[in-house]
């Protein structure tokens, strides 16, 4: 697998406005609902405050972590040769919709994999998890999240 983006554009981790606002707003709303008990809950029990320096590294060791998720859905690309293309791309589609990516889009040996979100939650959802797949000859390409595009290659690889 390698990525698609340049090697200058992979260090932003955030490919869209949209994407980064909508990460903002789950990870504050994650820290909140963290930082609520952290707090709270010595202060409730009649201990004294958590020093500011500790509260400090606990959030910026959360977000650090949190910072995994945009790196995931990062584009990379996956080509794979073989004697029935066809089966491979079939076998894609079937684990795609495994992990509940819907075909959106199918034109010239190409189709286009949307991740489908609970429909409470369509406001977070990020065109960037899209997944391609194409067939050309003997080759099919995939191009699309490295989360989905690796849980593809592995499970391609054990059938």
């Amino acid at each position: 697998m390698q990525s698609v983006l340049p090697a200058w554009r992979q260090v932003l981790l955030f490919q869209s406005p949209r994407q980064l606002a909508s990460y903002a707003a789950g990870t504050l709303a994650a820290m909140a609902a963290g930082v609520f008990p952290f707090i709270g809950l010595p202060w409730l029990m009649g201990h004294g405050a958590i020093p500011p320096d500790i509260l400090a590294g606990t959030v910026a060791f959360a977000i650090a972590v949190s910072l995994r998720i945009p790196y995931e859905v990062q584009p990379v690309r996956w080509r794979v040769s073989s004697a029935c293309p066809g089966l491979v791309a079939d076998r894609a589609a079937v684990l795609l919709a495994s992990i509940d990516y819907l075909p959106a889009e199918r034109a010239n040996g190409r189709t286009l994999y949307r991740l489908a979100p609970a429909p409470s939650l369509s406001w977070s959802r990020w065109r960037e998890c899209k997944v391609e797949v194409r067939v050309q000859d003997a080759d099919v390409t995939i191009i699309g999240a490295r989360i989905a595009v690796r849980h593809l290659h592995r499970a391609l690889r054990r059938a």
